[in-house]
């Protein structure tokens, strides 16, 4: 199955790709304990083990907004069908503004922070607090060996570099060092890659391979292709994300505080109409091996 996004209005990648909530509190911390450990054989007596808490994740929310005045001249010479088309538009532009910034998750997911503009926005730290893309990830326990919880590459897109990220992605341990369950089903591209990352998801035959040799991938896995997904500025090669869907939507957030508004008001004292929007939102990272963030220079 492949999905190409363009979003619009309220719907769209950030629904698929995070979990999404309303929340009323001014600000989110998302929390919990350890992995558990492999049970010990029953002798009689409950075997116990201590409970450890995990990393804290935070979440904060930032305003957005934007207003339009319109003067009496303009009122004057019938445009006011006109500017009641502005209300519609400047939800979608706030629409919009979400999912670039949801976008921005990814692009520079292997960046302590990211700014946008002139604003700095540190979203992109996961619990640990280090990039949610990181090589430096550690475990709360100290039990976890540390090259088990690296997700961070500089591998470009083709069928042997999406099979070593299926090696790595099924060789994460969680925190106690237990063999995880992360399993990708999805790969996840910009417009730059659409056309490798189709021809791995549905060739029959190897893609740019003459010999006629099986492509063992295809209907393994979904294609996201989103048009928001671009290289970082540094880089001359465009990124690629290998992701377990089931675990993103355990530890990817993006959570609404205040929904986009639309509001008008005729203000005669001023002689003028104004159009404004008003949203309130955030996201964050809680847990990290559900991606391995492939950034090739």
């Amino acid at each position: 199955m492949e999905e190409i996004g363009a979003a619009k209005a309220n719907t769209g990648m950030i629904s698929q790709l995070f979990n999404r909530q309303d929340v009323d509190e001014p600000e989110v911390a998302i929390s919990g304990t350890s992995a558990r450990r492999d049970l010990k054989q029953h002798h009689g007596s409950r075997n116990y083990s201590d409970i450890k808490e995990y990393f804290t994740k935070n979440i904060d929310f930032t305003e957005f907004s934007d207003t339009a005045s319109f003067g009496r001249k303009f009122l004057d010479d019938n445009k006011l069908l006109s500017m009641k088309t502005q209300s519609g538009a400047m939800m979608n532009a706030a629409y919009r503004t979400q999912e670039n910034f949801a976008a921005q998750m990814f692009v520079n997911c292997d960046q302590t922070s990211f700014t946008k503009d002139g604003d700095v926005y540190t979203w992109t730290l996961s619990a640990d607090g280090v990039a949610f893309v990181s090589d430096s990830h550690t475990s709360k326990s100290g039990d976890a060996p540390s090259t088990s919880l690296d997700n961070k590459t500089i591998l470009t897109l083709d069928g042997d570099n999406l099979n070593s990220n299926i090696i790595t992605m099924g060789q994460y341990t969680d925190d106690v060092g237990n063999q995880g369950s992360y399993f990708g089903d999805t790969l996840m591209v910009g417009l730059d890659l659409a056309k490798p990352a189709l021809e791995l998801a549905n060739s029959d035959k190897k893609p740019t391979v003459a010999n006629n040799e099986y492509n063992i991938y295809q209907g393994m896995f979904r294609v996201i292709v989103w048009n928001k997904i671009v290289r970082q500025t540094s880089k001359t090669n465009s990124p690629w994300f290998w992701i377990d869907s089931e675990a993103m939507k355990e530890n990817l957030y993006f959570l609404d505080r205040v929904k986009p508004e639309a509001t008008e008001n005729r203000n005669w004292q001023t002689m003028s109409w104004e159009v404004g929007v008003y949203c309130r939102f955030g996201a964050g990272v809680y847990g990290f091996n559900w991606l391995i963030g492939n950034i090739p220079a």
